[in-house]
């Protein structure tokens, strides 16, 4: 029976979704979160970290589910069962090319549902047990030869996952050996910047591009690329799991490495101007991967826990983006091509910040190609408008009690009239001093009607106001 494993569903009917969450819950299995799009998707499987996702084929937006758990499979290793209500041969063939757990047609049973998770968390665990078996320690004979090379040296599995990197690597990648072991080794290959940008208008025309072994660059956790050359290598075993690739890098001097991250002109300009009006501002492009950013930027996303190195990823891998920008709303403006304006309120110690983003849509031909977002501290604005507010609601109570008050003196008048026009009328009252009180009872009335029309000349003047 389920042991409240973590499942992260993706599905675009909300209807559906929300059955299954109820299902699996029901089930004893923890959601930890729903997607409707494969963007949304890959961002809420690192936020979250499920033990395994269920994925819908078909989605809104330009990401399908087969493209989707390809990545996830790729960055965090995680079970994929596909879900999908189409049985034909290209969508099967499609999903099995992904090596999904488990595939199943929709509508399904609970049953057959349960029965594949735990299967599919089981060959996971086995898998990944087999994995840690078959890894090379630090203690392992290789490792020392390969630790005391001078060239930087990485080691990674028949899979393709970093296994090892010697000192010279870590050096040379500005990582910590935590940090790159049982990452794809193709995640920190990259391409030099000058031959990016060169060829842009080929990779847009043709769809696919060839990077020749001279225009190969490392990817370092600072998010700067470093032109190298490779050489490849085997280590071999008695076994075909033995088998292992490792690569040693050389850096190439002959290049400039100085290349700014910022990209086209336009983009290194309007940063510029944002970080002289001291706005922290970011640029993304459609595939949701940031074209330049300033300092002031860097420094919040470094507070927020946002390394140097994700910010060269798409936004939908990098853990905590959301806090910039909503995935769905990005993802409208470009295809709306409309200025959005939003303000989010943050907890910031004890303290309230509200901060406006505004997004500029950078367009071509009419087309938004870039989305450019600049960030404002609104914070005294609000409080201020809160301020208003709170005076306005303060003297609506205020008016509200005197007005009560008004009713009751407007009521009280006719018994004092009438006890006024009773003494004066009185016979009996005449030269023992009650026609005194007349004349005082008669004056307080005037005065209150004197200050309830000076009241109501203020009350005018403080609503115009």
């Amino acid at each position: 029976m389920p042991q409240g494993s973590k499942i992260l569903v993706v599905e675009d009917e909300m209807i559906i979704s929300m059955e299954i969450k109820q299902k699996l819950i029901a089930m004893g299995y923890v959601v930890t979160g729903q997607a409707i799009t494969g963007e949304s998707a890959i961002q809420k499987a690192g936020e979250t970290q499920p033990d395994l996702v269920l994925m819908d084929i078909r989605l809104k937006g330009e990401m399908d589910g087969i493209a989707a758990a390809k990545r996830i499979i790729e960055l965090y290793d995680l079970p994929i069962i596909f879900l999908t209500a189409h049985s034909d041969k290209a969508t099967l063939e499609s999903a099995i090319s992904v090596s999904p757990s488990g595939y199943l047609l929709k509508p399904f049973k609970e049953r057959e549902l349960m029965t594949n998770i735990e299967m599919s968390l089981h060959k996971h665990r086995v898998k990944q047990k087999l994995k840690e078996d078959s890894t090379l320690t630090p203690s392992s004979g290789i490792l020392n030869e390969i630790s005391s090379l001078s060239p930087a040296v990485i080691v990674t599995s028949k899979s393709g996952t970093i296994e090892y990197s010697n000192p010279a690597a870590l050096k040379m990648l500005k990582y910590s050996e935590n940090d790159l072991v049982k990452k794809p080794f193709n995640s920190i290959i990259g391409e030099q910047e000058h031959t990016r940008e060169a060829d842009a208008d080929a990779r847009k025309s043709s769809g696919t591009h060839l990077v020749m072994p001279d225009q190969i660059a490392l990817l370092q956790k600072t998010g700067e690329t470093l032109p190298v050359t490779i050489s490849l290598g085997l280590i071999t075993g008695e076994a075909e799991e033995d088998i292992r690739t490792f690569y040693m890098l050389s850096e190439d001097e002959s290049e400039d490495t100085s290349v700014s991250h910022l990209g086209p002109g336009m983009i290194q300009h309007l940063m510029r101007i944002t970080a002289a009006l001291k706005l922290p501002a970011f640029v993304l492009d459609k595939r949701m991967i940031l074209s330049g950013y300033n300092s002031l930027f860097t420094d919040l996303a470094r507070k927020v826990g946002i390394s140097q190195y994700m910010l060269t990823r798409p936004m939908f891998e990098t853990p905590n983006f959301t806090l910039f920008g909503d995935m769905q709303d990005l993802q409208e403006i470009f295809r709306s091509g409309d200025i959005d304006r939003k303000i989010k309120k943050f907890q910031k110690g004890g303290d309230i910040v509200f901060i406006q983003f505004t997004r500029i849509p950078l367009k071509r031909d009419d087309v938004t190609t870039h989305i450019a977002t600049v960030m404002i501290d609104v914070t005294n604005e609000k409080k201020a408008i809160y301020e208003v507010e709170r005076i306005k609601k303060v003297f609506s109570e205020l008016f509200s009690s005197l007005e009560k008050l008004r009713s009751i003196s407007q009521e009280m008048k006719i018994p004092l009239q009438t006890l006024i026009k009773t003494i004066y009328e009185d016979p009996n009252n005449k030269g023992d001093g009650n026609s005194d009180w007349g004349d005082r009872l008669l004056a307080l009335l005037r005065e209150l009607d004197l200050a309830w029309v000076k009241y109501s000349e203020v009350r005018d003047h403080i609503k115009e106001t």
